[in-house]
């Protein structure tokens, strides 16, 4: 087992490595992964009254990397997880292993009413612009994860860019306020978590399986700490941790549960040195469920999944779903 108490040298060696991936790591991607949210999947609402606030829009790219490029010195006794890793988990989970996952992405927030003019009680428009290293350490059903996030809030992250022009090329409506978003600000996330696995096997098939995780989060951006879990069952489940291509096609459901205690978010409590006061309160504690459903044949797999939140300030109406389409590539 690996102890929280490596996160602070983790990060930092994380953080050296995320700078660039040199040529020859291009050899040990194990896997892509293109994540978009956005308010606009929730299609069971009709269009015309569709949601396009709270957290409106995200996109995330990620690469996972064989082995530990920038922190190999925290994870020397371990070998990486490689692609040939058998199926049932990556590279013989009893002697574990270890791989790095770097990603770049952006998430916009807007308040409900878009106005000209802030409005009280309404969450600020924010634009969150970022690059993230994470390094995961597999042990047999256990997996910690280790990660660091590094971005700018204010006109740098593009967020108004993004939006406005979104909308303009679609045909949407015109947004009007992004003259209001938080003000320019660098931002660190130091992160933490272990998950712990279990699943149901038929013949040689999986066709359940359960991960409860825990973690933490430090930084100017947000701290707090979590709890949840997610179940999926279906047809010739793959391992969520393994990136092995297989030629057969997987189909499952999924649900998930969690639970958040939040000390700090930039995006509802303004600026860390700002001299306005924040415009919503802050709640306390937080919680999420969602389903999903996916599929994934060969190298390729998708999944739906939706979310809903229950109110994350006081002012708040009520809870904010969100829908996200993930695309991956396995080598």
């Amino acid at each position: 087992m690996r102890s929280p108490a490596v996160l602070l040298r983790l990060a930092l060696g994380l953080a050296a490595s995320s700078a660039c991936i040199p040529a020859p790591l291009a050899a040990q991607v194990r896997s892509l992964e293109l994540t978009s949210d956005n308010d606009a999947y929730n299609f069971w609402i009709p269009f015309a009254v569709r949601p396009d606030y709270e957290y409106s829009n995200g996109l995330r790219l990620a690469a996972e990397l064989e082995g530990a490029p920038g922190w190999t010195g925290l994870a020397a006794d371990l070998a990486p997880c490689a692609r040939e890793g058998s199926d049932a988990a990556p590279a013989d989970p009893e002697a574990g292993c270890v791989s790095t996952t770097f990603e770049f992405g952006q998430r916009l927030y807007m308040p409900r009413n878009d106005s000209y003019v802030a409005i009280a009680g309404e969450r600020p428009y924010a634009g969150w612009l970022y690059v993230a290293a994470t390094g995961r350490v597999v042990e047999g059903p256990v997996r910690h994860t280790y990660g660091i996030e590094v971005g700018i809030t204010g006109e740098p992250s593009l967020g108004r860019t993004v939006m406005e022009t979104f909308h303009e090329l679609t045909g949407f409506r015109e947004v009007v306020g992004w003259q209001h978003q938080l003000g320019f600000e660098p931002g660190v996330v130091l992160r933490y978590g272990a998950e712990q696995r279990a699943e149901l096997r038929a013949g040689d098939g999986r066709i359940a399986d359960v991960v409860a995780d825990v973690g933490a989060t430090l930084g100017n951006v947000h701290t707090g700490a979590h709890a949840g879990v997610r179940a999926r069952v279906g047809y010739d489940l793959r391992h969520p941790w393994a990136a092995r291509a297989r030629k057969s096609t997987s189909v499952y459901l999924s649900a998930t549960a969690s639970g958040q205690a939040v000390l700090r978010n930039l995006f509802l409590d303004g600026n860390t040195l700002g001299s306005q006061p924040p415009r919503v309160h802050r709640e306390p504690l937080v919680a999420s469920r969602g389903w999903g459903v996916g599929v994934a044949s060969g190298r390729f797999g998708g999944e739906f999944r939706v979310l809903t939140r229950t109110r994350e300030y006081r002012e708040e109406p009520g809870g904010h779903p969100v829908s996200t389409i993930e695309l991956t590539w396995r080598r």
